[in-house]
């Protein structure tokens, strides 16, 4: 991974130096809200002002405004593909993960007939569901779901063999689910629909800012990504192995051919600085950004994970607290229920104690039916950033032990 020479792996993140890269931490709630409502960082904010006081405009054209705009569409692609491993020609930009998906969905099922399958999960976003379930209705093909324990929250690996036939197509994987943590054997279940010549799509989730990522460890053909679920803006990128956009349309010399309509192009800065700060949470790492954000990701994920076994083990003396998903190792992320009292109502009474959790749409539709969280309004979610300090934890479990 290149010189990694300055502190190493042993070290400790400097959370105090991290908080300060943030405006509104030091004299705000403690805000827990995780990759549903994740806070920006200074150097985002910043970034984002920048471009729009410049005017930005669409790239194409041979104005200045245009070609700034062309450079940091490049530097952009570039900043997604150093987080995954992967090179700028690979990555495709757009402003949600759905409507990135929806071209790809139809370039893919074209090929699809009557007897094929895709494999879909119970743990994936709406956003990821939603474009491969109206492919398959409009190809007339069948959807087959792998299921999630829904006391362990896991996603057993064995049901792939039975699920994944020689008539798949695509299979999807969701890595980080923002509610129960899970990260299922990714490479395992790519490996099974590799053998039968199927796609594999991997939603990043939750775990950009806790798990150093490879679009190549994980065997994965599409790789998609929500920046603002790591403090970047409402940008996402869709990022391919190599030579697969050319593979899917033969006139494609460039990412651009996919890259539909008006391009939310105010916020292109906005999302490289998000991974730049990513790789700049240990000021001790150097090297490329890539092996800046292996270093850096790695040394977060044991900070936010000391920062959930701390609370895994504390909330399970709260017995009107229900967690989602089993105790034990998983990613520093929840979603859960009080015995009487609405995701709304638990929100409010945690914000007068001066914690901010989040009570909104989760768009993790299969995921709240499958818990029967549906019928009582859904649930809260909480998740602890790099930025989290354990204070803040620990005001989290006396809102929820007061709650009872």
């Amino acid at each position: 991974m290149g010189s990694m020479t300055a502190r190493g792996f042993g070290s400790k993140l400097d959370v105090a130096r991290l908080r300060g890269l943030y405006l509104s931490l030091p004299s705000g709630p403690a805000s827990l809200d995780g990759p549903l409502s994740a806070v920006q960082p200074e150097s985002v904010i910043r970034a984002i002002v920048a471009t729009l006081r410049s005017s930005p405009t669409q790239p194409g054209g041979m104005s200045f405004r245009s070609q700034r705009t062309a450079s940091a569409l490049l530097e952009t692609r570039r900043a997604f593909g150093d987080l995954v491993g992967a090179g700028p020609d690979s990555v495709v930009v757009g402003a949600t993960l759905v409507g990135l998906q929806l071209q790809f969905a139809e370039l893919i099922s074209r090929d699809w007939h009557l007897d094929d399958t895709i494999v879909l999960n119970r743990l994936d976003s709406d956003s990821v569901l939603t474009p491969w379930l109206r492919a398959a209705r409009a190809s007339g093909i069948a959807v087959r779901w792998a299921e999630f324990d829904l006391e362990t929250g896991e996603v057993p690996t064995w049901q792939y063999e039975h699920l994944i036939t020689p008539r798949t197509r695509m299979v999807t994987v969701p890595f980080g689910n923002p509610a129960t943590g899970t990260q299922p054997d990714v490479r395992a279940i790519a490996d099974l629909a590799h053998e039968v010549g199927a796609m594999v799509l991997v939603d990043v989730g939750a775990a950009a800012p806790h798990v150093p990522l490879s679009l190549e460890d994980l065997g994965a053909d599409l790789m998609t990504v929500d920046a603002s679920s790591f403090g970047g803006p409402t940008l996402s990128a869709l990022i391919a192995r190599p030579s697969l956009l050319v593979d899917l349309d033969d006139g494609a010399r460039s990412p651009a051919r996919f890259e539909l309509g008006p391009l939310p192009v105010e916020l292109l800065d906005g999302a490289w600085a998000a991974i730049d700060h990513l790789a700049g949470m240990d000021d001790g790492a150097d090297g490329t950004r890539r092996e800046r954000l292996l270093h850096s990701v790695a040394l977060a994920g044991k900070h936010t994970a000391s920062l959930w076994a701390h609370f895994d083990a504390r909330v399970a003396r709260l017995p009107h607290v229900t967690v989602f998903g089993g105790p034990g190792p998983r990613l520093p992320v929840l979603a859960f229920t009080v015995a009487r009292r609405r995701p709304s109502q638990v929100g409010e009474f945690l914000a007068r104690r001066g914690v901010s959790v989040w009570t909104g749409p989760s768009g993790l539709t299969q995921l709240m039916t499958s818990f029967g969280a549906d019928e009582i309004g859904g649930a809260a979610f909480a998740g602890f950033m790099p930025h989290t300090t354990i204070g803040e934890v620990d005001q989290l479990l006396a809102g929820l032990a007061e709650l009872g």
